[in-house]
Protein backbone atom coordinates (compact mmCIF):
# COMPACT_ATOMS: atom_id res chain seq x y z
CA UNK A 1 0.00 0.00 0.00
CA UNK A 2 1.29 3.43 -0.88
CA UNK A 3 1.41 5.47 2.33
CA UNK A 4 1.73 9.20 2.65
CA UNK A 5 2.55 10.34 6.17
CA UNK A 6 2.12 13.83 7.57
CA UNK A 7 2.99 14.49 11.21
CA UNK A 8 2.27 17.62 13.24
CA UNK A 9 1.05 18.64 16.69
CA UNK A 10 -2.56 19.71 17.13
CA UNK A 11 -4.12 19.84 20.58
CA UNK A 12 -2.01 16.90 21.80
CA UNK A 13 -2.71 14.84 18.66
CA UNK A 14 -0.42 13.48 15.98
CA UNK A 15 -2.05 12.94 12.60
CA UNK A 16 -0.69 10.34 10.22
CA UNK A 17 -2.24 10.03 6.76
CA UNK A 18 -2.41 6.71 4.89
CA UNK A 19 -4.14 7.32 1.56
CA UNK A 20 -7.78 7.89 2.58
CA UNK A 21 -7.29 6.65 6.14
CA UNK A 22 -5.99 9.07 8.77
CA UNK A 23 -4.76 7.95 12.21
CA UNK A 24 -4.73 10.24 15.23
CA UNK A 25 -2.91 9.39 18.44
CA UNK A 26 -4.62 10.82 21.51
CA UNK A 27 -2.27 11.33 24.45
CA UNK A 28 -4.96 11.16 27.15
CA UNK A 29 -5.02 7.72 28.80
CA UNK A 30 -8.32 5.80 28.87
CA UNK A 31 -9.67 2.26 29.15
CA UNK A 32 -10.32 0.51 25.84
CA UNK A 33 -14.09 1.11 26.03
CA UNK A 34 -13.67 4.80 26.89
CA UNK A 35 -11.13 5.17 24.08
CA UNK A 36 -13.59 3.57 21.65
CA UNK A 37 -16.34 5.97 22.77
CA UNK A 38 -13.99 8.95 22.37
CA UNK A 39 -12.93 7.92 18.86
CA UNK A 40 -16.52 7.37 17.76
CA UNK A 41 -17.50 10.79 19.09
CA UNK A 42 -14.65 12.84 17.64
CA UNK A 43 -13.46 10.70 14.70
CA UNK A 44 -14.77 7.48 13.13
CA UNK A 45 -13.50 4.69 15.38
CA UNK A 46 -10.50 3.16 17.12
CA UNK A 47 -7.84 2.42 14.51
CA UNK A 48 -7.74 -0.67 12.37
CA UNK A 49 -4.13 -1.20 11.27
CA UNK A 50 -2.12 -3.60 9.15
CA UNK A 51 1.58 -4.46 9.50
CA UNK A 52 2.77 -1.52 7.42
CA UNK A 53 0.64 0.97 9.32
CA UNK A 54 1.81 -0.50 12.65
CA UNK A 55 5.43 0.04 11.62
CA UNK A 56 4.85 3.59 10.40
CA UNK A 57 2.88 4.57 13.49
CA UNK A 58 5.57 3.14 15.76
CA UNK A 59 8.33 4.95 13.88
CA UNK A 60 6.71 8.29 14.64
CA UNK A 61 5.54 7.73 18.19
CA UNK A 62 7.69 5.12 19.97
CA UNK A 63 9.73 7.76 21.80
CA UNK A 64 6.60 8.98 23.58
CA UNK A 65 4.26 6.01 23.97
CA UNK A 66 5.20 2.49 25.08
CA UNK A 67 1.83 0.84 24.45
CA UNK A 68 -1.30 2.22 22.78
CA UNK A 69 -4.84 0.99 22.27
CA UNK A 70 -6.04 0.12 18.78
CA UNK A 71 -9.45 -1.21 17.72
CA UNK A 72 -8.69 -4.88 18.35
CA UNK A 73 -10.76 -6.91 20.84
CA UNK A 74 -12.17 -10.38 21.53
CA UNK A 75 -15.46 -11.10 19.77
CA UNK A 76 -18.52 -11.32 22.01
CA UNK A 77 -19.58 -14.34 19.94
CA UNK A 78 -16.38 -16.35 20.26
CA UNK A 79 -13.66 -16.22 22.91
CA UNK A 80 -11.18 -17.46 20.32
CA UNK A 81 -11.84 -14.78 17.73
CA UNK A 82 -10.21 -11.34 17.62
CA UNK A 83 -12.09 -8.67 15.67
CA UNK A 84 -11.79 -4.93 15.04
CA UNK A 85 -13.91 -2.26 16.65
CA UNK A 86 -15.94 -1.81 13.46
CA UNK A 87 -16.79 -5.54 13.42
CA UNK A 88 -14.32 -6.64 10.74
CA UNK A 89 -13.27 -10.28 11.15
CA UNK A 90 -9.87 -9.96 9.51
CA UNK A 91 -7.00 -12.37 10.05
CA UNK A 92 -4.49 -10.99 12.57
CA UNK A 93 -0.89 -11.94 11.76
CA UNK A 94 1.08 -9.26 13.58
CA UNK A 95 1.15 -10.60 17.16
CA UNK A 96 4.34 -10.22 19.21
CA UNK A 97 6.18 -13.31 20.42
CA UNK A 98 4.09 -15.16 23.02
CA UNK A 99 0.95 -13.23 22.08
CA UNK A 100 -1.97 -13.20 22.35
CA UNK A 101 -1.70 -14.07 26.04
CA UNK A 102 -5.40 -14.33 26.86
CA UNK A 103 -6.09 -14.83 30.59
CA UNK A 104 -8.16 -11.68 31.28
CA UNK A 105 -6.61 -9.81 28.36
CA UNK A 106 -9.40 -9.24 25.84
CA UNK A 107 -8.37 -5.98 24.13
CA UNK A 108 -5.54 -5.26 21.71
CA UNK A 109 -2.71 -2.78 21.97
CA UNK A 110 0.27 -1.81 19.82
CA UNK A 111 3.70 -2.06 21.41
CA UNK A 112 5.66 0.83 19.93
CA UNK A 113 9.16 -0.65 20.31
CA UNK A 114 8.32 -3.78 18.29
CA UNK A 115 5.39 -2.56 16.11
CA UNK A 116 3.63 -5.74 17.27
CA UNK A 117 0.23 -6.43 18.80
CA UNK A 118 -0.35 -7.38 22.45
CA UNK A 119 -3.40 -8.66 24.32
CA UNK A 120 -4.10 -6.51 27.38
CA UNK A 121 -6.79 -6.17 30.07
CA UNK A 122 -9.45 -3.80 28.68
CA UNK A 123 -9.47 -1.91 32.01
CA UNK A 124 -5.88 -0.76 31.55
CA UNK A 125 -5.54 2.96 30.78
CA UNK A 126 -3.47 3.82 27.70
CA UNK A 127 -3.15 6.46 25.04
CA UNK A 128 -4.82 5.33 21.82
CA UNK A 129 -5.16 5.65 18.06
CA UNK A 130 -8.35 6.90 16.43
CA UNK A 131 -8.94 6.84 12.69
CA UNK A 132 -10.98 8.59 10.05
CA UNK A 133 -11.85 6.95 6.76
CA UNK A 134 -12.23 9.10 3.68
CA UNK A 135 -12.09 12.90 3.52
CA UNK A 136 -11.61 14.96 6.67
CA UNK A 137 -13.94 17.91 7.28
CA UNK A 138 -12.10 21.01 8.55
CA UNK A 139 -14.30 23.31 10.62
CA UNK A 140 -12.70 26.56 9.48
CA UNK A 141 -14.17 29.13 7.12
CA UNK A 142 -11.76 29.81 4.28
CA UNK A 143 -11.82 30.83 0.63
CA UNK A 144 -11.10 28.06 -1.86
CA UNK A 145 -7.46 29.12 -2.28
CA UNK A 146 -6.96 29.37 1.49
CA UNK A 147 -8.51 25.92 1.93
CA UNK A 148 -6.17 24.51 -0.73
CA UNK A 149 -3.14 25.96 1.07
CA UNK A 150 -4.34 24.62 4.42
CA UNK A 151 -4.89 21.08 3.12
CA UNK A 152 -1.50 20.96 1.39
CA UNK A 153 0.31 22.24 4.47
CA UNK A 154 -1.47 20.09 7.05
CA UNK A 155 -2.73 17.04 5.12
CA UNK A 156 -2.23 16.06 1.48
CA UNK A 157 -4.67 18.03 -0.70
CA UNK A 158 -8.23 19.27 -1.05
CA UNK A 159 -10.45 16.21 -1.43
CA UNK A 160 -11.23 14.69 -4.82
CA UNK A 161 -14.68 13.10 -4.73
CA UNK A 162 -13.75 10.89 -7.64
CA UNK A 163 -15.88 7.82 -6.90
CA UNK A 164 -19.29 6.97 -5.47
CA UNK A 165 -17.68 5.52 -2.34
CA UNK A 166 -15.61 8.63 -1.62
CA UNK A 167 -18.63 10.81 -2.39
CA UNK A 168 -20.72 8.88 0.14
CA UNK A 169 -17.99 9.30 2.77
CA UNK A 170 -17.86 13.04 2.04
CA UNK A 171 -21.64 13.40 2.28
CA UNK A 172 -21.55 11.68 5.68
CA UNK A 173 -18.78 13.99 6.90
CA UNK A 174 -20.44 17.20 5.68
CA UNK A 175 -23.60 16.54 7.69
CA UNK A 176 -21.65 18.25 10.50
CA UNK A 177 -20.46 21.15 8.35
CA UNK A 178 -21.00 24.59 9.86
CA UNK A 179 -21.51 26.05 6.38
CA UNK A 180 -24.04 25.09 3.70
CA UNK A 181 -21.22 24.22 1.30
CA UNK A 182 -17.89 22.49 1.83
CA UNK A 183 -14.98 23.14 -0.51
CA UNK A 184 -13.59 20.25 -2.54
CA UNK A 185 -10.62 20.07 -4.90
CA UNK A 186 -12.82 20.78 -7.91
CA UNK A 187 -11.68 23.75 -10.04
CA UNK A 188 -12.53 25.29 -13.40
CA UNK A 189 -9.61 26.63 -15.42
CA UNK A 190 -8.56 26.80 -19.08
CA UNK A 191 -11.98 25.72 -20.25
CA UNK A 192 -12.59 22.63 -18.15
CA UNK A 193 -13.27 21.29 -14.64
CA UNK A 194 -10.64 19.13 -12.95
CA UNK A 195 -9.52 17.82 -9.56
CA UNK A 196 -6.44 19.69 -8.36
CA UNK A 197 -4.97 16.37 -7.19
CA UNK A 198 -5.02 15.13 -10.78
CA UNK A 199 -7.62 12.42 -10.08
CA UNK A 200 -9.93 11.26 -12.84
CA UNK A 201 -13.20 13.16 -13.36
CA UNK A 202 -15.26 10.35 -14.90
CA UNK A 203 -17.51 10.05 -11.82
CA UNK A 204 -19.74 13.14 -11.57
CA UNK A 205 -22.38 14.36 -9.12
CA UNK A 206 -23.31 17.84 -10.30
CA UNK A 207 -26.27 19.90 -9.13
CA UNK A 208 -29.29 20.57 -11.36
CA UNK A 209 -27.33 23.28 -13.18
CA UNK A 210 -25.05 20.54 -14.46
CA UNK A 211 -21.39 20.78 -15.35
CA UNK A 212 -21.19 24.42 -16.44
CA UNK A 213 -18.94 24.65 -19.49
CA UNK A 214 -18.61 28.41 -19.15
CA UNK A 215 -19.26 29.36 -15.54
CA UNK A 216 -19.40 32.98 -14.50
CA UNK A 217 -16.00 34.35 -13.53
CA UNK A 218 -16.65 33.99 -9.83
CA UNK A 219 -18.26 30.50 -9.94
CA UNK A 220 -15.17 28.50 -10.79
CA UNK A 221 -14.62 26.47 -7.61
CA UNK A 222 -16.50 23.31 -6.75
CA UNK A 223 -18.20 22.78 -3.40
CA UNK A 224 -20.27 19.95 -1.95
CA UNK A 225 -23.79 21.10 -1.12
CA UNK A 226 -24.40 19.83 2.43
CA UNK A 227 -28.19 19.59 2.06
CA UNK A 228 -28.66 18.60 -1.61
CA UNK A 229 -25.62 16.28 -1.59
CA UNK A 230 -24.35 17.39 -4.99
CA UNK A 231 -21.43 19.38 -6.43
CA UNK A 232 -22.13 23.04 -7.06
CA UNK A 233 -20.10 25.73 -8.91
CA UNK A 234 -19.45 28.30 -6.20
CA UNK A 235 -17.85 31.70 -5.78
CA UNK A 236 -14.19 30.98 -4.95
CA UNK A 237 -14.14 33.88 -2.47
CA UNK A 238 -16.91 32.46 -0.30
CA UNK A 239 -15.69 31.30 3.10
CA UNK A 240 -16.66 27.70 3.77
CA UNK A 241 -15.64 24.63 5.72
CA UNK A 242 -13.68 22.23 3.50
CA UNK A 243 -12.68 18.64 2.91
CA UNK A 244 -9.03 17.51 3.00
CA UNK A 245 -7.38 14.16 2.41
Amino acid sequence: MKATVTVFFFLSLFRLNFSLKTHFIVSKEMTWSDAQAYCRKYHDDLSTINKEEAQLLSNFTNATYQMTWIGLHISANSSQEWIWSGGQEEAIDNWDKGQPNRDTAECGGLKQSTSKLHALPCSQKLSFYCMEIGPILVYENKTWDEALDYCRQNHIDLASLSSKTIMEDAIYKTIKSQTAYAWTGLRFMAGHWFWVSGDDLQYKAWSAEGELTCPAGNLRCGALDRDKKVWKPTDCEERNNFLCV
